[in-house]
């Protein structure tokens, strides 16, 4: 359907639901798999006629590459201030089945979740979530009812419990976080909904 993306060496484009770069270019869109579009998208893509259409392969969303895409030189010139995390390093890079559980959109588990290894969500959770030594991920279309335990957790979507990350906390611009969120490094971008409270250790 679609050759794998021919990114230059200088370019770095990920999914911006779970951050992966395995991704697919296309030449037109799939009509089963969801399109991510934000307004601006949507603008910039009148006047852009040559937008690369890409297709995760871990998560099944299509995007456009609308300049998300960072340079090293500027990633390294605009680093975050000491003990702030950026949200496209903490969700998973350069994943394989075997290194996470992927919950797809279509699925939904009720019920107290263990697991040891990462976990991506796209779909739903209701019930609490223990995975002590690995990372959650709950992307754009994600939604965690419960309380989590992790080592690192990325929000992205919308979580509805208690949080305790043992070694940092990311929470996107368009995540919606309710409950209170215990970790020793904490990072909110703006527009991010967060209600609650914070306690760093």
């Amino acid at each position: 359907m679609g050759a794998a993306p021919a990114v230059s060496p200088n370019r770095i484009v990920r999914c911006p639901s779970c951050g992966s770069e395995r991704l697919q270019l296309r030449s037109e869109r799939d009509p089963i798999d969801r399109l991510y579009q934000t307004p601006s998208d949507r603008v910039r893509r009148l006047f852009v006629a040559d937008m690369q259409l890409y297709h995760c392969r871990v998560c099944r969303l299509q995007f456009y590459d609308v300049g998300q895409a960072a340079q090293p030189a500027d990633r390294k010139a605009a680093a975050p201030p000491r003990g702030k995390i950026e949200i496209a390093e903490q969700a998973p890079a350069e994943l394989t089945a075997a290194d996470f559980t992927v919950i797809g959109p279509a699925v939904t588990i009720r019920g107290r979740l263990f697991s040891r290894e990462s976990v991506l969500v796209n779909g739903e959770i209701e019930g609490d979530l223990e995975i002590p030594a690995h990372r959650l991920t709950v992307g754009i279309s994600g939604r965690m009812h419960g309380d989590v335990l992790a080592a690192d957790v990325v929000a992205l979507g919308i979580i509805e419990g208690d949080v305790d990350a043992r070694h940092r906390c990311a929470i996107g611009r368009s995540a919606t976080v309710t409950g209170n969120i215990r970790t020793p490094s904490l990072s909110i971008e703006e527009g991010a909904f967060f209600k609650g409270k914070i306690e760093t250790a």
